[in-house]
């Protein structure tokens, strides 16, 4: 077997093990969420955790912003596995879920945040992901996330001096903000 065909076959074999292990009542939907969410664990398990989770949030509107998220942590993990392509589909997929409520006329500061954050992790249209870093801090001044974000963005892009500001604000109000302190570093 071919090795792309390999990692894809146990990939299928993990996904469905994953959705009979959800229907069979042994991981609950808490569990699949602590697991997408968790960086500590292999590529692999997070990926077979998010991927019955964006299945179980559906198509709910009220469900949109967390399955955005689901999809930017499906996203990374697949980056960690080298594989572009799904990564890039993933991180299109958060952006065009939290484009639809702020589309639709709801100025959501953490939106804006997850926008602009999904953007730059991609490396993807970097001055909408700048611009949605700066309305939700306009929307929320001192918005720590949001200054986090445009902080990463800015560093992402060689800003340094920006970087560096934005992340010192974060820092006067959460001196132990781990992510700023990191990107600080």
């Amino acid at each position: 077997m071919k090795p792309y065909k390999s990692r894809m076959f146990w990939g299928v074999v993990m996904l469905g093990a994953s959705i009979a292990a959800v229907w069979a009542g042994e991981i609950g939907p808490a569990d699949l969420e602590r697991n997408c969410h968790d960086y500590t664990l292999s590529a692999d398990a997070q990926i077979a955790a998010c991927t019955p989770l964006i299945a179980l949030y559906g198509d709910n509107i009220g469900n949109i912003g967390i399955r955005a998220i689901a999809y930017l942590a499906r996203g990374t993990a697949y980056g960690r596995k080298s594989d572009a392509a799904s990564a890039l589909a993933d991180y299109r997929e958060a952006i065009r879920l939290d484009s639809i409520p702020l589309d639709s006329g709801n100025p959501e500061p953490l939106l804006y945040n997850d926008r602009c954050w999904a953007r730059a992790v991609a490396m993807i249209e970097l001055d909408q992901a700048l611009a949605d870093c700066n309305e939700a801090i306009r929307l929320r001044p001192n918005f720590a996330a949001a200054l986090d974000s445009r902080a990463f963005l800015r560093l992402k892009q060689r800003r340094l001096q920006e970087a560096i500001a934005d992340y010192d604000t974060v820092l006067k109000e959460s001196p132990r903000d781990p992510y700023s302190l990191f990107g600080r570093g």
